[in-house]
């Protein structure tokens, strides 16, 4: 894999490629121009290093190869970045089998028929006198024509083979071809009918823009209300946001995402200029979902669920689906009994928009723009919002109820990692049941010490391991290892916060080759319970070969006591080449950036050899003895 991705690299040059979508000029070197991840208008701050063929931003701390560019722009995983890139490259991956073939003519045939019924669809609606009904439902919402062309949205006729006829006499296609698409159903006593049959219909379009499936509204009396396409080839509803292709640059430049409930909210949302709104398709929001928001590298998450009791459920369990999902770190928590313990500490803040009582954010937002971006600007963190919600149907006034209220939010106030936050919301629990707060603190729940996984023995590659191998089959094997790892790297950079400018301390850094930076980040979303084996044996097969394979990598028995001190050295020779990768790129940005800069500058690279010196010390691993001679100085 990695003689592929370096193939990649080799035939993608990076400055051409960003450049495409970047305005860059040259400036020594390097170029440099506004960074495509956030707000940067003023002075750029994003630089692409040729020598290097990578790139970085002084402002929001982006950085890395065309591979990490094109995921994070695009938000694609690893796997659709390295089909594109080698595409455009011209590197075969694999040769491709019959099945592959099938497979893909059929995924084509698909899509041609979604985009051909959204055709049909739409027609019906703003042509067709059957479409009247339709047209006075879209008018009522208040959808403009702009809005409902962008949306693509349709009317399904209330007949039996309305479409159906259109595309197999009009257009050729197969009856099965049509119900494989999931828009038409197939008989007992033989032949099809449509799926969807007097609804207003919206495409269901993926992150490239590509229809996948339909949603349809009834505008009569049929049941259910609203009903989206079976799963297909091309779609599953658990991982998939409505209006996510609408709303990625939105979410990426305001670096926040509003998960609402509804079609018709993200329809008004974006018309009205709210383009970082999206919604889940008449599902629970899933740890999928979560891994669509972590793509897009987003700072804040806001729930806007609706307020009834069904309203709060959902959020409920949409705040548990996050806090299990979202990208965290271990941080160090001091206790009251003296010692230390690590607690993981969410990286995206969470909130939750207050919808007033009987309003969906599309009437908000039509009856007043200034009132829903105020219910935005206003929304309470979410411990706030559990404190309400778990003691809204208790009696407060009681001693029972006071103890349940505790008992409810006790385990959640336990998880709470900043003390400062926690305190907080201690105080607001204490004057709520009006008990006292050091009798709330001492109810607080211990966290449990999470063990971990068991070992997985895989087959030995051929291959001798590098450092990189070693690292990564540790982390995924070991929590010890990373909370280690992690506060060791914390701890190093403390004493240089300029070099926190360009180093931001997160193991993905630690990882050169794309691929173990890949597996490395698809591995921070799953569960903490998760098996490595199995999952390793379930990625696809780009990354599985080597997921598997640094899990193969066996401690020696008689030094598994020296594991976290061996990781912990390797962890310091890494830190060194990614500082020194660092130290070789900037220097040459010294005489390029402005003179009001230059001081800021030469400070941040002398930090920088400050930092390579103070982690030029070596602490011998005399378990792993070949891993200094693998680290070329």
């Amino acid at each position: 894999m990695s003689n592929v991705t370096d193939q990649i690299k080799e035939r993608i040059d990076v400055v051409e490629f960003i450049g495409q979508h970047v305005n860059l000029r040259k400036s020594g070197r390097n170029y440099v121009g506004f960074c495509p991840f956030h707000p940067n208008t003023k002075t750029p701050a994003f630089y692409v290093f040729p020598e290097t063929q990578s790139y970085h931003c002084f402002g929001c701390k982006a950085s890395g190869t065309v591979f990490d560019f094109l995921m994070q722009r695009e938000g694609l995983d690893f796997h659709g970045a390295l089909e594109q890139l080698a595409q455009r490259a011209g590197v075969q991956l694999k040769e491709r089998t019959e099945e592959d073939n099938q497979q893909e003519h059929q995924r084509t045939r698909l899509l041609e028929i979604n985009a051909a019924a959204a055709t049909f669809f739409q027609h019906m609606l703003l042509k067709s006198p059957r479409g009247e009904g339709a047209r006075a439902y879209v008018a009522k919402r208040q959808i403009d024509q702009a809005t409902l062309e962008s949306f693509q949205l349709g009317y399904s006729p209330d007949e039996w083979s309305a479409l159906l006829g259109y595309l197999t006499d009009r257009k050729g296609f197969e009856p099965e071809e049509i119900e494989a698409a999931g828009l038409a159903i197939k008989r007992d006593q033989g032949g099809y009918y449509d799926r969807f049959r007097g609804r207003l219909m919206f495409p269901i379009r993926n992150a490239k823009g590509e229809i996948i499936a339909f949603g349809g509204r009834a505008l009569g009396d049929a049941q259910p209300k609203y009903m989206n396409s079976p799963q297909t080839p091309l779609f599953d509803k658990g991982r998939v946001l409505y209006g996510l292709d609408l709303a990625r640059e939105a979410v990426r430049a305001s670096q926040s995402i509003v998960i609402v409930e509804g079609y018709v909210d993200v329809i008004i949302a974006h018309q009205y200029g709210f383009r970082n709104v999206v919604a889940p398709l008449g599902t629970a929001l899933t740890s999928e979902h979560v891994g669509v928001v972590k793509k897009l590298q987003t700072r804040r998450v806001y729930l806007a669920l609706d307020a009834d009791a069904a309203g709060v459920k959902a959020t409920l369990k949409g705040l548990q689906t996050l806090r299990e999902n979202l990208d965290g770190h271990e941080v160090p928590v001091p206790t009251p009994q003296g010692y230390i313990r690590w607690e993981r500490e969410i990286e995206a803040e969470v909130r939750i928009i207050a919808m007033p009582d009987g309003k969906d954010p599309d009437e908000v937002i039509g009856g007043n723009p200034a009132e829903w971006r105020a219910l935005v600007e206003a929304a309470r963190p979410a411990m706030e919002f559990y404190i309400g919600a778990l003691t809204a149907d208790l009696d407060l006034a009681s001693a029972k109820g006071k103890a349940e209220a505790v008992a409810r939010l006790g385990p959640l106030l336990a998880q709470v990692v900043n003390p400062v936050e926690q305190a907080h919301h201690i105080q607001q629990l204490a004057r709520l049941v009006q008990v006292e707060e050091h009798i709330i603190r001492q109810g607080l729940p211990r966290p449990e010490r999470k063990a971990a996984p068991p070992k997985s023995i895989i087959g030995l590659a051929s291959a001798p391991p590098s450092q990189e191998d070693h690292m990564l089959g540790w982390l995924l094997r070991y929590p010890a290892v990373r909370t280690a790892v992690q506060e060791k790297i914390r701890r190093d950079l403390l004493p240089f916060p300029l070099v926190g400018e360009i180093i931001q301390g997160t193991l993905s850094e630690l990882f050169g080759r794309v691929d173990n930076r890949a597996i490395w980040q698809a591995w921070q979303q799953e569960p903490a319970a998760t098996s490595p084996a199995e999952w390793a044996a379930a990625l696809d097969s780009p990354l599985r070969e080597q997921a598997e394979r640094v899990l193969g990598l066996e401690l020696p028995q008689s030094q598994a006591y020296r594991l976290v001190n061996d990781a912990l050295e390797c962890a310091r020779m890494l830190q060194l080449d990614l500082a020194r990768r660092w130290k070789n790129s900037i220097k040459h940005t010294l005489l390029d950036v402005d003179e009001s800069q230059q001081l800021a500058a030469h400070e941040r690279h002398n930090q920088l050899i400050g930092y390579i010196d103070a982690l030029s010390v070596p602490k011998r691993s005399s378990a792993y003895d070949d891993l200094h001679s693998l680290h070329v100085v």
